[in-house]
């Protein structure tokens, strides 16, 4: 991947301020998340959405910051469509990298939990929250305005899909056959919602579901990328 042109879709980001909003509300939830000690697992899943909603701002806010002309000379610039597209991908989960460490280690620094965090539940934390970023990324990058004929409707739609995704509701419909089936081809981002609340504090050995949750993430997020790399490329030849 060309680094420069990472480098290049960062600062470009940068410039346009557009990273203000979002991050202050990281520094608000950051705040008041922090206020009352809470068990580590149930903290980390709050985190981590929180993440997933984050990454979604910031992936739509990527995407869109170039206007047509300058989109326009970058990838004549780059001269690879696919390379083009992927490194706004890539530049994007770079971006929040230092959003979930700090949601990872903040919570130690400050004593928030009870005891310190083993190797083991560090690497687990850091898997769970790039994790869900990689699937905020991979919803938001739908949300490209090009992509959409009525562009006033991309935010309302792109809201009520991050909140049908986060609410849990496979167990509100667990009786109902049909929506449950369709909850299931959300983002899976409350797969491990009940594992890791009920998990104990003292101890984590990652499991069967949490190998199950990194392969249905990592594929599902990997599904949405290559389709939408086929969509833009087959509207960029229209």
């Amino acid at each position: 991947m060309n680094l420069s042109l990472i480098r290049y879709n960062i600062s470009y980001y940068v410039k346009t301020l557009k990273f203000v909003a979002p991050l202050l509300v990281y520094i608000v939830f950051l705040f008041v998340n922090y206020q009352i000690p809470g068990p580590i697992w149930s903290n980390y899943y709050i985190t981590a959405v929180a993440i997933f909603v984050l990454s979604n701002w910031f992936g739509t806010d990527f995407i869109n910051s170039e206007d047509k002309t300058q989109s326009y000379i970058t990838r004549l610039h780059v001269k690879n469509e696919t390379v083009y597209h992927v490194s706004k991908i890539i530049s994007v989960l770079l971006f929040m990298l230092p959003f979930y460490v700090l949601l990872i280690f903040y919570p130690v620094m400050i004593g928030f939990f009870m005891r310190g965090l083993t190797a083991v539940e560090v690497l687990v934390s850091f898997i769970i929250h790039f994790l869900f970023s990689l699937m905020g990324v991979a919803v938001s990058i739908f949300f490209n305005l090009d992509l959409h004929k009525h562009k006033n409707a991309v935010l309302p739609l792109q809201a009520l899909i991050i909140l049908v995704t986060v609410m849990p509701l496979a167990l509100m419909f667990e009786n109902n056959a049909a929506i449950g089936f369709a909850v299931y081809l959300l983002p899976p981002v409350n797969f491990l919602n009940e594992s890791l609340h009920y998990l104990r504090d003292d101890l984590y050995i990652p499991d069967l579901n949490f190998m199950l949750f990194i392969l249905y993430s990592v594929g599902y997020s990997l599904l949405l990328i290559i389709a939408y790399i086929f969509i833009v490329r087959k509207k960029g030849r229209q």
